[in-house]
């Protein structure tokens, strides 16, 4: 992945990219676009005009563009559903992280949002709709409910083989967390434990049952605290009889403070 870093290096890889737009050259431009950073590919979006925008839409398909929609300000991605084609942007909402994809419907207007909830997919809409519940600060507005789950009587190697077989919509994979039927919090492996450990070893020999959690209704305050004070990337979010219902990422704290 390329970092634009320097501003002249940016400014000359923007210039080749609006050529690629220009010409119509689909396959340079998906080429070293896609080797971008989603952050640096939100700024060269931002720098082009509506017929260079629209080319960008028909280029990337809807979980392409999803990565470049999480890093807009808010009104731009407000500006750029006006210009998408319906079934597009319900396709790109559906593949977002829940947390974003609540942010941004969380800007809308009750009867905007209800058409785009309306619209989703079933489970997709559930979540957000969730996650628009909790007030504004707290710890159930700020977490994603894409968070993998595993089993105590699962092995390494199955763990492992079915993460490479069906995740994809997961915002951190730093840590599987251990959960029962009830979705009731066991413990968490760290994703580094797995690679590192014999594949036939269980979960239940390797999880660690002292957790960190915290509760939907904290304030982001002590979110950021209790990331901070224990070195997390990540902290589980529980409901008072231990049921888990996601997580808060340490850059889903700061990009809200």
């Amino acid at each position: 992945m390329i970092t634009l870093n320097h501003y002249q290096f940016r400014e000359e890889y923007t210039y080749c990219m609006l050529q690629a737009l220009k010409g119509s050259k689909k396959d340079t431009f998906r080429t070293d676009f896609l080797e971008l950073h989603p952050t640096d590919q939100a700024e060269i979006f931002t720098e082009m005009d509506r017929t260079c925008r629209m080319r960008i839409y028909e280029y990337l398909n809807p979980a392409e563009f999803g990565a470049i929609f999480c890093e807009l300000a808010p009104r731009k991605q407000k500006e750029c559903m006006l210009e998408l084609a319906r079934p597009y942007a319900i396709q790109m909402l559906n593949g977002l992280p829940s947390d974003d994809a609540a942010d941004f419907i969380g800007l809308l207007s009750y009867q905007e949002a209800d058409f785009y909830l309306d619209h989703m997919e079933k489970e997709e809409a559930e979540d957000i709709k969730q996650l628009l519940a909790y007030p504004e600060g707290t710890a159930g507005s700020l977490m994603t409910t894409e968070v993998i789950r595993i089993r105590t009587t699962d092995t390494i190697a199955e763990v492992l083989d079915w993460m490479r077989r069906c995740l994809t919509n997961v915002e951190t994979i730093y840590y599987l967390y251990v959960t029962d039927e009830q979705d009731t919090l066991l413990g968490v492996v760290s994703l580094r434990d797995f690679l590192i450990s014999s594949p036939e070893r269980s979960v239940h020999e390797m999880m660690n049952p002292h957790l960190v959690t915290i509760e939907p209704d904290a304030p982001q305050a002590d979110v950021l605290d209790i990331i901070k004070k224990y070195g997390l990337l990540a902290v589980p979010v529980v409901t008072e009889d231990s049921r888990l219902v996601g997580i808060v990422t340490f850059d889903d704290v700061m990009s809200h403070l």
